[in-house]
């Protein structure tokens, strides 16, 4: 698509599909980071960029999201402890 082709008139064409390279299909649109669908975003390309990888880079990605999901719930499982006052 020549860049001319992208506009109308009257500014654009209403068609988003062109607007930006890297947009989430359920959203059609990229969104504001800051925002919770900002960040339901990141998430989903985070997880397509781990969907793709394979051998070393997969097995240490992997790692890594083991890490945090167990850190996650080792610091929920201490607030709650202390909390309750049991620590």
């Amino acid at each position: 698509m020549r860049t001319d082709e992208r506009f109308d008139e009257d500014g654009d064409t209403g068609d988003p599909a062109w607007a930006s390279p890297y947009i989430d299909g359920a959203w059609g649109r990229t969104a504001n980071p800051n925002t919770v669908d900002g960040e339901l975003q990141n998430l989903a390309a985070f997880g397509s960029g781990l969907v793709r990888l394979s051998g070393r880079r997969r097995t240490a990605a992997r790692l890594v999201v083991w890490l945090l999901l167990v850190s996650l719930v080792a610091s929920l499982v201490v607030g709650i402890l202390g909390i309750l006052g049991v620590l």
